[in-house]
């Protein structure tokens, strides 16, 4: 331990700080030259474009500079090997004296010959896009002034300092502008991932060889990067030299695919950094075709592999299996067969991209997921039809953003082996992941399950700007003996560095081996501390995997009593911390569904789609609307149980039929469906007038008008409010959503239980309180 401590401390951390600002004023300085030039040239601003995926703006003209810098310091540490000769050699035969692009192209032809396509190929291509020569040269002179600098502060030959360099890079250097994994973060989920053995079962140099990871979403790299590092450092503790591993990890062990050459290119330069002068034949560092391709056919990317063949389609060449097509074409594939993987580590993307096409959106398109990188209509559509073929049988839905990645782990995942997912909060609760939820509980063991109770709007992530609520999963597939149940860890504050993230990783591993850890049915009792030292840094509860329900409550919790005490609620047992199981008392609870029924979603009320039928009139235009509308949330105005109407609905053409439909699911009864807990006062309002509900308050319709104005009541009390936590996905701090398919199975108080004096004494309640 003192070891590994020393070796993390012992990084240069000024070193680290001087070359993150070389690189950055080198590439500031680089990216006005490339600017200029893609001003006055119309074709350098395509190719550069192109060549990186992305819209031209000031970030791709940085993103085009970081690149071809990183591949001259690059063609530093390679130069000598197989002939390639350095930076001032190829300068020395030009009569100039300066650094040239077509000797340095033609070397990096040489260079590609060897392979590190991921390094070099986009760099070459972008620096081939720099028109006139006259930019290029000036550009070039510039860059090669930053490599220089940066090879003689050792960032080249020193691999701690080249990876730290790069880690910087990424994550404190707003110039890229790219969405990333904390390095704090990936090191927890590495740590967690592959755990410490006390019995040295990484010293054999052979196991480590044989130990195969993946990211199919690897972004700038940053969780494959931190799993090698974890495999190396127990190959190191146990007294092994990973060093000379490092070319068969490169060319046979570690996988790395994204669909935009930057962020392939950072991965495969952070990969290459942990120890940059060895040498590697290859490397399994990949850019996927995507969209619409040369052959006219279309591709998704890494998620191709969800085909049988098990084959992807780099869009840079490399060294890959080549197959004859029945035409005679030569095709370039590279196989990845499923169940291969010993670990599948991602932070997939679970934001869908907004619509590249202008014009309205239409809800039937349902392709929303394959907007990227410009895609057209046509072509989007075709992908969906591909996908809706991969998708058969799988975890994934098309709400929940973020699951076809998970469904690819799950078939890449091989027996035994260990997937690791950054996700959003929202999978451990929302209808959309029931699926993904099924998936784990059916199939896997070990299942650790991460989450963050702090307060603060980006505190709760492990991503670095998502903004919104993320958890952790770490499991072991085993599929003929899952354990169905799992340890669900809450900390208080997210890691700030790698050796906090060290520390907490082995005290969660610690105790969640322990066998008195608290359970979620145990009672309001909290959780089992998670120690480091003399603080505590979390919580943890054991608590059964559901295949069929949210895994509710146990997410991003200061103090695990209040979802032991909701658990028990929502089973009809009121169990509050310092009672015994003796004083609870017994509570009659149902499911909404169950006592009511539900209206209508809005985007089923008003919108464009073939099942609306009105237009949203707000404010109503009269007194006395024809079909009034508790549409959104005003909290200044939604203080008391007794709301008023805020809009008002206009029968569209053609549509007095469906008109109907809708008008008889209004009610008084009207349930939050997104509750801003730290502001709203309301769960549930009463309307005086039967209302249709809308985007925020959706429609409870009971039998009895006293059962109404119960639910009500119930629904805006302590134990009413906490069923609405307790069932709610809580995404964003403060904020708890209940989409209409949720809301019908949340627990609330049976109503219909109550006999004509307690709805009599209800409704002397409401009356004084409303």
């Amino acid at each position: 331990d003192l070891a590994a401590f020393i070796a993390q401390a012992a990084t240069p951390e000024d070193a680290v700080e001087r070359a993150a600002n070389i690189l950055e004023k080198g590439v500031q300085d680089s990216a006005s030259v490339l600017r200029l030039a893609a001003e006055r040239a119309e074709d350098t601003q395509a190719e550069i474009t192109r060549h990186l995926k992305q819209p031209y703006g000031e970030q791709t003209v940085r993103m085009a500079a970081t690149i071809i810098i990183n591949a001259l310091v690059f063609h530093q540490n390679i130069a000598g090997q197989s002939g390639i000769r350095n930076l001032e050699q190829l300068a020395a035969d030009s009569e100039s004296r300066a650094l040239e692009r077509p000797a340095l192209l033609d070397e990096w032809d040489k260079i590609l010959g060897v392979n590190y396509w991921s390094i070099f190929s986009v760099a070459g291509d972008l620096l081939r896009s720099v028109n006139p020569p006259r930019a290029a040269a000036d550009a070039l002179r510039m860059m090669r002034q930053t490599a220089d600098r940066l090879v003689a502060l050792g960032v080249s030959q020193q691999n701690d300092l080249a990876g730290a360099v790069f880690q910087r890079l990424i994550s404190d250097r707003k110039f890229l502008a790219t969405f990333y994994t904390r390095p704090a973060s990936a090191a927890l989920l590495a740590h967690l991932a592959i755990p410490y053995d006390d019995d040295d079962s990484f010293a054999d140099p052979d196991r480590v060889k044989d130990y195969r990871a993946a990211d199919y979403a690897c972004g700038t790299g940053t969780l494959i990067h931190a799993a090698y590092r974890r495999l190396n450092r127990l190959h190191w503790l146990a007294g092994g030299d990973p060093q000379t591993l490092h070319a068969h990890m490169m060319e046979s062990a570690l996988t790395a695919v994204d669909v935009l050459p930057s962020a392939v290119h950072l991965t495969a330069s952070a990969l290459s950094a942990v120890y940059p002068t060895e040498r590697y034949a290859g490397a399994r560092t990949i850019v996927a075709e995507y969209g619409r391709t040369e052959r006219d056919v279309v591709s998704l990317g890494s998620l191709d592999l969800m085909a049988s063949a098990g084959y992807i389609r780099p869009l840079i060449p490399m060294h890959a299996a080549i197959e004859i097509t029945p035409t005679g074409e030569i095709q370039t594939e590279l196989a990845m067969p499923p169940a291969n993987q010993d670990l599948v580590i991602m932070n997939p993307p679970f934001t869908r991209p907004g619509s590249d096409w202008e014009g309205e959106r239409r809800e039937s398109d349902s392709i929303r997921q394959f907007q990227g990188l410009s895609t057209d209509l046509d072509t989007q559509r075709e992908m969906a039809a591909l996908w809706k073929e991969y998708a058969k049988n799988t975890c994934y839905h098309g709400y929940a953003g973020g699951s076809a990645f998970a469904a690819l782990a799950h078939r890449m995942v091989k027996p035994g082996g260990t997937i690791a997912l950054i996700l959003p909060i929202t999978s451990l609760q929302g209808a959309s992941w029931q699926k993904f939820r099924k998936m784990i509980a059916d199939g896997y063991r070990d299942v650790t399950a991460m989450t963050i109770a702090a307060a603060g709007k980006f505190d709760r992530s492990f991503s670095a700007d998502t903004g919104m609520a993320e958890m952790m999963i770490v499991c072991r597939e085993s599929s003929n003996s899952p354990s169905r149940r799992g340890v669900f860890v809450s900390l208080n504050k997210r890691p700030n560095n790698e050796m906090e993230s060290l520390e907490i990783a082995r005290a969660i591993s610690a105790t969640s081996r322990e066998s008195d850890i608290r359970r979620l049915e145990d009672g309001p009792f909290g959780g089992t501390d998670v120690f480091v030292g003399g603080e505590i840094v979390g919580g943890v509860v054991d608590a059964a995997l559901s295949a069929s329900e949210p895994w509710a409550g146990v997410g991003g919790i200061l103090d695990f009593a209040v979802p032991q005490t909701s658990y028990h609620l929502t089973r009809g047992t009121l169990w509050l911390p310092r009672m015994t199981a003796e004083d609870a008392i017994p509570i009659p609870m149902a499911t909404i569904r169950d006592i009511c029924e539900v209206g209508v979603n809005h985007n089923n009320i008003v919108g464009n789609g073939s099942q609306t039928a009105f237009m949203l009139i707000k404010p109503p235009s009269s007194p006395a609307p024809t079909y009034p509308m508790l549409w959104s949330h005003d909290a200044k105005r939604e203080t008391r149980m007794i709301v008023a109407p805020d809009s008002e609905g206009r029968v569209k053409p053609g549509r007095e039929s469906r008109a109907g439909e809708i008008w008889e699911t209004r009610s008084r009864a009207h349930h939050n469906a997104d509750f801003q807990f730290n502001s709203q006062p309301l769960a549930a309002a009463y309307t005086e007038e039967e209302t249709i509900g809308g985007t925020a308050w959706k429609n409870l319709k009971f039998a009895d008008s006293r059962q109404e104005i119960a639910h009500t009541l119930w629904a805006n009390t302590t134990l009413g409010i906490l069923c609405y936590w307790h069932h709610s996905s809580r995404q964003q701090a403060g904020r708890g959503i209940i989409p209409i398919t949720a809301l019908r199975t949340m627990p609330t108080l049976d109503v219909r239980a109550l006999s004509d004096t307690q709805l009599e004494t209800a409704a002397n309640i409401f009356a004084d309180l409303r």
